[in-house]
């Protein structure tokens, strides 16, 4: 098995969600590109202050040539 990760982390503005986001569009377009299977995923969020949200989602796949 082989198993992958894909990471994408950005700040967000404050009260800023992932959905409809352009974020979303780049996790989208990635996933879109790929020839995979998600086997999981996650987000987290923790607040940086006078900066925003620190954002975190992790995308696990195994390639389709695997």
């Amino acid at each position: 098995m082989r198993l992958r990760i894909k990471v994408f982390t950005f700040v967000s503005g404050h009260g800023e969600t992932v959905v409809g986001s352009t974020q979303e569009e780049h996790v989208n377009e990635w996933l879109a590109s790929i020839d995979a299977k998600v086997v999981h995923v996650t987000q987290s969020e923790s607040e940086r202050p006078g900066v925003g949200h620190h954002i975190t989602i992790c995308v696990w796949y195994l390639p389709e040539d695997a």
